[in-house]
């Protein structure tokens, strides 16, 4: 009983030890993709336990959390595996004028891992400039349904080859977007460092599903936004207008954050600022993530 206790204390210490070692770049993030590969293990585990808890072979159950372990030290040679290759500059150019009959645009976009950076200014719907390794591309999609344009960005090719780099530049995807229409956004990311400035776009809903990632989101104040955002093991730094009135409702059991201290009330799981009600814009967000860590700054 005690060994066994010991072997999951030494789980937990593994566990701790990869996030460290992410935190301090000397791991990849793609390491916890490789752990989800790994899932099946835990059904082996578990028939393990089941089969020797009892009778005289009951010492096997120490099979158990040994098994779970070698799937950890196996997903970081993995992770390790594909990281020396040739870094090119295959670098694309995708660019969607806006017409004049569209006066507003939903845009999607499914970003594998890597750094994906967003902002406003762009004289077109959509202009990105996409560094990628030599085994993914990216694709647009779009199209005009009466007054609306849809725009789908994606990517393809041998997605399984690619790992996280601690710098993220075999994989880059730096675009712009139009700050004249309003716009709802739709993203989804892998094990991604997620870089959003919507502080002067006409964003009215933005989605953020992502996995293990770093994220910064910068709100602006030119309309009322509605937002949501889940995330497992990640980290969260939210900039927000001073001016803009804060909804937030959130499962903080495992998450540390600074609402109380910025002053918003806390009725269950929602936290309001005290001038909600008398804002001109509002910001409603949705927070929906795992173990983390999220940061609210006022500006």
């Amino acid at each position: 009983m005690r060994i066994r206790t010991y072997l999951r204390g030494i789980i937990i210490i593994l566990l701790g030890i990869i996030l460290l070692a992410n935190n301090l770049q000397i791991l990849p993030w793609g390491v916890w993709y490789e752990l989800l590969r790994f899932w099946p293990v835990l059904l082996i585990a578990i028939g393990i336990h089941l089969i020797f808890r009892k009778g005289s072979l009951s010492f096997l159950q120490l099979l158990s959390p040994l098994v779970i372990i070698a799937a950890i030290g196996g997903a970081i040679c993995f992770s390790q595996a594909d990281r020396v290759y040739e870094i090119t500059d295959h670098v694309l150019r995708f660019e969607q004028p806006l017409s004049p009959e569209i006066k507003q645009a939903d845009i999607e976009i499914n970003f594998g891992a890597g750094t994906l950076r967003l902002e406003g200014s762009s004289d077109y719907l959509f202009e990105g400039g996409f560094t990628t390794p030599p085994w993914l591309r990216p694709r647009m999609r779009y199209r005009i349904v009466g007054e609306k344009g849809i725009l789908e960005l994606t990517e393809e090719g041998e997605r399984g080859r690619f790992q996280f780099s601690q710098l993220g530049k075999e994989h880059y995807w730096n675009l712009r977007l139009n700050n004249e229409i309003p716009l709802t956004l739709k993203i989804k990311t892998g094990a991604s460092n997620n870089h959003l400035d919507i502080s002067s776009l006409e964003v009215t809903y933005l989605e953020l599903e992502a996995g293990v990632s770093k994220n910064e989101i910068k709100f602006g104040s030119l309309s009322s936004i509605r937002a949501k955002i889940k995330a497992g093991v990640s980290r969260i730094r939210l900039f927000i207008p001073r001016s803009i009135g804060i909804r937030i409702e959130a499962d903080t059991a495992l998450t540390s954050n600074n609402f109380n201290k910025l002053g918003l009330v806390k009725q269950g799981r929602v936290y309001t600022s005290r001038g909600y009600s008398t804002a001109e814009t509002h910001l409603d967000l949705e927070l929906d993530v795992g173990i983390s860590s999220v940061t609210v700054e006022l500006y």
